[in-house]
């Protein structure tokens, strides 16, 4: 990989794009990427972004399991999109958990979860800072860090937001 190849794609594409794709490429068990990216892609007013990654567990402070971080650090790494035809076979990105960042409004949080169903999702959490475990941390990053992701105007009202995760076993 070159720095201009790099350049070049980070001038491109957004954040949010290149995970996109990289969920685009996932296929195990009942998860079909192709099928949720072009669900998120038709419906992009149900949500503000989302992270495809192994789950986030709450006994670790930060919020990240290290563990998770290690595997996904290897399997980028390694990961060369291949037929599943081919005698090579890399390490697959290990994500099994989609999680969404959406407004917290009742119509917008149903039409997520009636997408957890059409996906097959093993698990679908909603985590609206109801829940002792995240509950503070979460409505406070969620209204520090992200009012201008949900608002777009500074000035203008903040709105709560919640995070949808699907999980696939």
């Amino acid at each position: 990989m070159t720095s201009a190849k790099v350049q070049s794609i980070a001038q491109s594409y957004s954040p949010q794009e290149l995970f996109a794709a990289l969920v685009w490429q996932r296929r195990f068990n009942q998860f079909d990427g192709e099928e949720v990216i072009t669900d998120l892609s038709q419906r992009p007013d149900l949500w503000v972004s989302f992270l495809f990654t192994k789950p986030i567990f709450a006994a670790d402070p930060d919020g990240l399991s290290f563990g998770g971080v290690i595997d996904t650090l290897i399997a980028m790494a390694n990961y060369r999109p291949m037929p599943e035809t081919s005698i090579i076979h890399f390490v697959a990105y290990p994500a099994d958990t989609l999680y969404v960042l959406a407004e917290n409004r009742d119509t917008t949080v149903s039409q997520l979860l009636d997408l957890g169903k059409k996906w097959r999702a093993d698990s679908v959490d909603v985590c609206d800072g109801t829940s002792e475990e995240y509950g503070l941390r979460l409505k406070r990053r969620l209204l520090t860090r992200l009012m201008d992701a949900l608002d777009g105007e500074p000035g203008t009202q903040v709105r709560d937001a919640v995070v949808i995760s699907y999980w696939w076993d």
